[in-house]
């Protein structure tokens, strides 16, 4: 019997996880999620999150003000954004005031996992 081992595969995950710890912590984060909402086709809102959000097509949509003061790629929503998560790949995130809101797609269900500054 012959094992393989491929350790590419293992650096390459502790290099993503890396990253994507760090796309999550900074001075004002910590590292778990507070909460976690799943999202489904009819609009919805929830607390403590701005804006309306709903699903189409495996695409998030997010309806929101500048007032809601919620951020993608450090540019204000404003309208209505298009998100397009990828089943099973890191989360995309979005910044709301210093916390960050990740939009992540695993099994077939988008969720939102909302990440609360330090103390």
């Amino acid at each position: 019997m012959t094992i393989a081992v491929y350790p590419s595969v293992d650096t390459d995950w502790a290099q993503w996880h890396t990253r994507h710890s760090a796309r999550l912590r900074n001075p004002q984060h910590r590292p778990g999620p507070i909460a976690r909402h799943s999202l489904g086709e009819a609009p919805e809102q929830f607390p403590g999150v701005p804006g309306t959000w709903w699903v189409v097509e495996s695409r998030v949509f997010i309806a929101a003000k500048p007032g809601d003061r919620l951020d993608h790629d450090g540019a204000r929503i404003a309208g209505i954004e298009i998100l397009d998560p990828v089943d099973g790949a890191p989360g995309i995130i979005l910044r709301h005031d210093n916390r960050a809101l990740e939009i992540l797609r695993k099994e077939g269900q988008t969720s939102i996992r909302v990440y609360a500054p330090a103390d």
